[in-house]
């Protein structure tokens, strides 16, 4: 029966005593046991697959295997003169496999390695993506069933960088030609996707897709794309905060932007002794991100501690190397003349309290000193001439308008304002739900909110942010308004948010008995709180009948 092999390939007989084979058309004589031997082992680089690895021949092991069954020498997808069987050689369906992952036995297509490159590798090392099969007694967990998700960029392979460098993305057009156009094509119908759930207006949409050409034009496909990059396209008028939205939850991209509270640390306790700025450290680490006994703090709180430390580290930068040496009376000195010692006994106390805690000092030296009492604030009415202003005001702005209603009728909170949805209004049902309080909705409350939806549909009519009160940069986000939004608005006003919360729960607090359970009933408030404003409308009903009739 003739042999289905080319005649040109006679491989090596399973037994020994032949001299010569043929290889390729080539008579080569045979390697002895002794001279194979004593042929060097060495770390070198495969002929055919160019693979890493320790033997002593030209090819590593699983080549020679391939070269036996070789149908051809000429690879049709890396151009190489090399043993191909179908032509592909070993290494460009290697990395077809890699490409493949878990499905490189059902799906895979050869000519991948024209697209992407070739992937080099240490002999015995290359596995496809998904790893090994999974043995019987494996407990994999269950996949998770697919939520509802943006339009994603199918994951790609990724080049590391040798070394960083800066981009500048001032002098590149976004008409250049594309280093990536397949990434570009993807980014594109992504952001057309999230245009159309967040409600972009064309030109923003637009600008998004421009700002893409311009990253695909610099980078070369499989490059990481960065945050500190995309930022820069905002010189370009491209809104970059859109773009970055974008890129998100993507493997090509990478978050380098640095954090703002790390950068104040840094620049202010740069001239720290090293054991006093790891002890700080930590504090700072725990108020982040807390522990197992202990909630994360705010980022607000952690600047105000941060800052109340400060100059107490700043003035003894020679005398304490570590935190351990801080004695009782150095505390006490130093809070004697500082004009907020109420705030920066608090600060002192919580940073060795944590420190005592994580037995990094030995004794807390704060523990019994007392910074005095913090100042007692009373909670003052509306006078009828600013109650006036505020009615006055409030006639020009819609948004102003459900401000001083939700502060004045429902005593809201500026941030619990901020943050208010659209589904915790029933407008129909006249009824607030602010964190589950369930309130009754007024008339004014009612028509203030009914007209201020009417602009915001005709202002923004395709916005999607689920926030009651938005502006024009959230808009198009689903973010809540900022503070500073709040506090420009509200600059109308001749009296703050605060003091129009303060008068309604002092009209409160008049109307039924000073009864403080009620404000903490009505208004969610603490302890401490409903008495601050009964303990008021008692000391003014005191002054009144102290009066002279």
């Amino acid at each position: 029966m003739p042999s289905s092999r080319p005649a040109w390939l006679v491989s090596r007989p399973p037994w020994r005593g032949l001299d010569v084979h043929v290889n390729h058309g080539r008579v080569e004589p045979l390697m002895s046991e002794a001279a194979r031997r004593s042929r060097p082992w060495a770390t070198r680089s495969c002929r055919d697959c160019m693979g890493w690895g320790w033997f002593d021949r030209p090819r590593c092991k699983a080549c020679w295997g391939f070269v036996a069954k070789a149908t051809s020498q000429h690879c049709d997808v890396c151009q190489r003169e090399v043993a191909a069987i179908d032509g592909v050689c070993r290494l460009c369906r290697r990395q077809a496999g890699l490409i493949a992952g878990p499905d490189n036995k059902t799906r895979v297509d050869l000519t991948v390695a024209a697209r992407t490159g070739q992937q080099l590798f240490i002999i015995g090392t290359l596995r496809p993506r998904g790893g090994l099969p999974p043995r019987a007694n494996d407990q994999r967990p269950e996949p998770e069933p697919p939520g509802v998700r943006l339009h994603g960029v199918q994951p790609r392979w990724s080049e590391p960088s040798l070394f960083e460098i800066h981009r500048d993305l001032s002098g590149v057009s976004s008409l250049a030609p594309l280093l990536d156009p397949e990434l570009a094509t993807a980014l594109s119908t992504r952001a057309a996707r999230i245009a159309e759930l967040r409600g972009w207006p064309p030109r923003t949409l637009g600008s998004v897709r421009r700002g893409i050409r311009i990253l695909c034009a610099v980078h070369r496909p499989g490059e990481v794309i960065r945050a500190m990059t995309i930022t820069q396209l905002t010189y370009t008028a491209v809104p970059a905060n859109h773009v970055l939205e974008v890129f998100e939850d993507l493997e090509i991209f990478l978050d380098d932007r640095p954090d703002s509270l790390d950068s104040w640390c840094e620049a202010h306790f740069a001239s720290l002794a090293p054991d006093i700025r790891a002890e700080l450290d930590i504090w700072i680490n725990i108020l982040r991100h807390g522990t197992s006994r202990r909630r994360p703090r705010a980022r607000s709180t952690i600047i105000t501690n941060l800052g109340s430390i400060l100059p107490f580290l700043t003035e003894y930068p020679a005398k304490y190397t570590t935190l351990r040496q801080v004695t009782r009376d150095d505390v006490i000195e130093w809070l004697a003349h500082r004009p907020h010692r109420a705030y920066d006994a608090s600060a002192l106390r919580g940073l060795f309290r944590t420190l005592k805690a994580e037995r990094l000092v030995f004794t807390n030296p704060t523990r019994g000193v007392h910074g005095g009492s913090l100042p007692a604030s009373i909670p003052l009415s509306l006078t009828a001439d600013e109650v006036e202003s505020v009615a006055r005001a409030v006639l020009q702005e819609p948004a102003l308008r459900v401000v001083v209603a939700l502060s004045g009728v429902h005593a809201l909170p500026a941030h619990r304002i901020r943050s208010l949805l659209l589904e915790e209004v029933d407008l129909p049902g006249r009824r607030l739900d602010p964190e589950d309080l369930d309130r009754p909705l007024d008339h004014y409350t009612a028509e203030a909110i009914t007209d201020y939806l009417a602009y915001r549909r005709c202002r923004w009519p395709n916005s999607t942010n689920p926030h009651l009160l938005i502006s024009r940069n959230t808009a198009t986000t689903t973010a809540a308004v900022g503070r500073f939004w709040m506090d420009k608005l509200v600059k109308k006003l001749p009296v703050g948010v605060d003091r129009l919360r303060q008068d309604r729960i002092l009209e409160e607090a008049l109307a039924n008995g000073a009864d403080p359970l009620h404000l903490a009933h009505v208004f969610s408030l603490g302890a401490k709180t409903s008495l601050r404003y009964t303990s008021a409308i008692a000391t003014s009903a005191a002054e009144q009948d102290s009066r002279p009739r």
